[in-house]
């Protein structure tokens, strides 16, 4: 029978299967009080509610939030730290008398909150980024490219370390290689604005570099590393504070600077000479 026919019956089981995946890995869940066999994968059944799924003009309140155990397998991963990649979400509609299936819901994870006793899993749908407004280039000093970017064209295999952690402290690791030797004036603060990454298992956490100690081969983080561990190999890439001098010294890249440093300092538009 067709899911449209089952759906507005008298008399309906409406079932509901929530796959969510992150780079290899994904976890499959369901609404049921049972175990579902579907389209050869097994949802477990969990305790799992979501809100209302809705469509409004305010692109920042079109989010699904979906409840969850805290103790939930895929949920837990993100106690220390919501998710800094893309991780998607596929909810699809059957019932128990019919295995015709209907996609309710696409979209990806943005945020997975804590309570006492459950997590909140906030998503937000696939068509929310189709209608905001693109990024639109200002006439500025500073460079708005994003580094190791298209329009930057740095590459950021040049500039990546890999390095094996001798130490980790909270927000610090220690390795060192952090330890740069390169000439130039920027061997201090080197990774600061950068960015590390971690590889666990097929999943790559980034963290954000908020202070690099050249002397003690020490990082700074923005979020704890998830698994980061003494002999964890991670990689570092050098930030850049969209300056010419940085862009010109650190990088050799001055050609592709995208920022206007010499604007006059005074608006030559406000009815006075700027000389």
């Amino acid at each position: 029978m067709a899911f449209d026919t089952i759906e507005t019956s008298e008399f309906f089981e409406p079932i509901e299967l929530y796959e969510f995946k992150r780079g290899v890995f994904s976890w499959f869940f369901t609404s049921a009080d049972a175990n579902v066999s579907f389209a050869g994968k097994t949802y477990l059944a969990q305790p799992i509610s979501r809100g209302q799924i809705v469509s409004t003009q305010d692109i920042g309140k079109t989010t699904l939030k979906i409840k969850v155990s805290r103790r939930n397998i895929f949920a837990i991963q993100f106690i220390e730290a919501s998710p800094t990649d893309i991780i998607t979400l596929t909810i699809t509609r059957i019932h128990a008398s019919d295995q015709d299936p209907a996609v309710t819901f696409k979209g990806r994870v943005i945020n997975v909150g804590f309570s006492e006793n459950s997590a909140t899993i906030t998503c937000q749908p696939n068509q929310s980024s189709l209608r905001r407004p693109g990024l639109r280039r200002l006439y500025q000093t500073s460079c708005p490219h994003v580094l190791y970017g298209g329009p930057c064209g740095v590459l950021r295999l040049d500039f990546e370390v890999s390095a094996t952690l001798t130490g980790v402290s909270g927000l610090v690791l220690t390795a060192p290689e952090f330890i740069h030797l390169g000439d130039g004036v920027f061997n201090a603060d080197w990774f600061l604005g950068g960015f590390v990454e971690i590889n666990n298992g097929g999943i790559i956490s980034t963290r954000f570099i908020t202070d690099h100690d050249n002397s003690g081969g020490t990082i700074t983080l923005n979020l704890t590393l998830s698994n980061a561990v003494v002999g964890s190999i991670v990689t570092v890439l050098p930030g850049c504070d969209h300056a010419p001098a940085t862009c010109n010294n650190k990088f050799s890249n001055i050609e592709s600077y995208g920022g206007f440093p010499f604007i006059p300092q005074k608006n030559p538009q406000n009815g006075t000479s700027i000389f």
